[in-house]
């Protein structure tokens, strides 16, 4: 008996015309306008780095990961010139419609938030290279009120005496900013996301300047998300022409979740899918990470219930699509669900608007 060697979907990415692809009916990310507008820098000043993760129906592509990916390119004219009205796209085969919705919560729950003194600690080296607030708000996808505060955070360490000493600070004014808006300059024209190749995970290192923190019960899901569906994502690198080695800018916890995760090394062949982003100074760099890190957006509520409601009784009411009734460890393991967190989207409603009207002695000690 010979096994066929597993090959990442990663590694295949295809460019698809806009036209071929539509959206799911259960994705929950919501996206804020702030954060839309910062996707669409990130996508503008590097080029798309992340292929879009979709399934095969007849003649479309149906959306898994990446629905607001396809939006900026779609909607953005500069954009979509330039893709030649394309997108790319990475396909899942062999997905039940449960499983589907699985993987699209997946790769959305498993990604992490930001450390605010780490998100101070970048503010105050962008500052200290020469950036401007407004060159950081605008590339950080930041308010001024959030650039301020970041900075008087940073204040406050050194006063302190608790965050190193930078070139700046005995400066009282900033250098200009250089001028270095549009990085994203292929050599064919194509996005970065095109050109994924396999590197030996011991050429990848860290960078110093990436705020996401992601939570045991995360990196659970997403070494679950990488196992079941393969890796769909690249690692996002600059490469250090120095040392020859490849500085993360998007994707530490995949790499992480790689390199430890024994099973998934070994079937990886101990490699990393990376896309490789042109040579670019520090700040912009740091610039890149910010983007990749912020433009993600969040759960709505609403949304992931009605997801949790129709696992439970194997029945998709946005589509009217019957599915396979799925338990609650299923559930637990595949969203990254806790039980209490579980038990809250099977049934949203507050505990005390299930028993307005009731008699006092009726109502349970949590609702009173």
């Amino acid at each position: 008996m010979t096994t066929t060697a597993f090959t990442s979907p990663v590694y295949d990415v295809r460019a698809i015309p806009l036209t071929e692809i539509r959206a799911n009916s259960y994705n929950p990310n919501a996206v804020a306008p702030p954060e839309m507008e910062l996707l669409e820098t990130s996508i503008w000043e590097d080029g798309l780095t992340q292929p879009v993760v979709a399934v095969r129906e007849g003649d479309v592509y149906e959306i898994v990961d990446g629905y607001h990916r396809y939006l900026t390119v779609r909607d953005t004219p500069r954009i979509r010139d330039r893709e030649n009205g394309m997108l790319p796209v990475v396909v899942l085969e062999g997905k039940s419609p449960a499983e589907r919705m699985a993987s699209t919560i997946r790769h959305n729950r498993a990604r992490g938030t930001h450390d605010p003194e780490l998100m101070a600690q970048i503010v105050g080296e962008l500052v200290d290279s020469g950036m401007r607030d407004a060159w950081i708000s605008r590339q950080l996808g930041m308010s001024r009120d959030e650039v301020l505060r970041l900075r008087q955070i940073v204040g406050v360490q050194k006063v302190k005496g608790i965050a190193p000493s930078r070139p700046a600070d005995d400066h009282d004014v900033a250098a200009a900013a250089p001028v270095q808006q549009e990085l994203f300059a292929p050599d064919d024209g194509r996005s970065p996301v095109y050109h994924v190749q396999a590197v030996p995970l011991s050429t990848v290192r860290a960078n110093a300047y990436n705020p996401n923190v992601v939570k045991p019960r995360e990196m659970r899901l997403l070494e679950t998300s990488i196992w079941e569906d393969g890796i769909t994502q690249p690692v996002v690198v600059y490469l250090d022409e120095d040392t020859g080695a490849y500085e993360v800018v998007d994707g530490y916890h995949r790499y992480c979740t790689v390199r430890d995760t024994s099973r998934i090394r070994d079937r990886e062949g101990g490699m990393l899918p990376v896309v490789v982003l042109p040579e670019a100074d520090l700040a912009h760099r740091m610039a890149s990470t910010i983007r990749h890190n912020r433009a993600r957006g969040a759960h709505d509520l609403r949304q992931m219930s009605s997801i949790v409601q129709s696992a439970a009784a194997g029945w998709a009411t946005a589509t009217g699509e019957r599915i396979e009734g799925m338990s609650d460890t299923w559930m637990m393991k595949n969203f990254g669900m806790g039980a209490e967190e579980l038990l809250v989207m099977k049934d949203p409603r507050p505990l005390v608007d299930q028993f307005r009207g009731r008699a006092f002695s009726e109502v349970p000690d949590a609702a009173a």
